[in-house]
């Protein structure tokens, strides 16, 4: 094998890992967030993070920094008291050396308090990752386009109280 055929299979390998350990963090951010381990949680994301919930009817909400995270972790819903799914699909990809934009399907599924479990919402998740200096790659901002959402539900409002 070449010189340029090695560096060629190695730049393919470092794609295929970074792009599965973004997956990775994608899955892990779902089952933390339905099952309340705040620490995983937190791990998804970079210490300055931005997030923002866009919702169907124009609202902004938002959270910053590990501190927002938190704040976010601590008052959303988990098992056991509630039982939900968040579900990533369709995740497209597009890496910048240590930086990714990923564009995601997501989809919240909620367990029927008497009633069938039911899509409490959809969208898509606008990530921008960085790869930190241990290695994880992270989620620096993230924009959650609720494109639709079962009436009548909660809401969890922004942590910076600017909604």
């Amino acid at each position: 094998m070449s010189e340029n055929e090695l560096e060629a299979l190695k730049a393919r390998v470092q794609d295929l890992e970074d792009r599965n350990a973004i997956l990775d963090t994608l899955t892990q951010y779902g089952h933390s967030l339905d099952y309340g381990d705040f620490d995983r949680l937190v791990d998804c994301f970079t210490d300055d993070v931005v997030r923002e919930n866009r919702r169907p009817d124009g609202s902004v909400h938002r959270w910053v920094g590990r501190e927002g995270t938190l704040d976010f972790a601590s008052r959303h819903s988990h098992a056991p008291e509630i039982y939900h799914k968040h579900l990533v699909l369709n995740s497209r990809i597009e890496l910048h050396g240590d930086t990714a934009d990923v564009q995601s399907y997501m989809f919240r599924f909620d367990a029927g308090d008497g009633e069938r479990s039911y899509v409490w919402g959809l969208g898509r998740y606008l990530d921008k990752m960085r790869r930190e200096p241990d290695g994880r790659w992270r989620i620096a901002h993230r924009v959650s386009e609720i494109e639709d959402q079962w009436p009548g539900r909660f809401v969890l409002k922004g942590h910076d109280n600017t909604d």
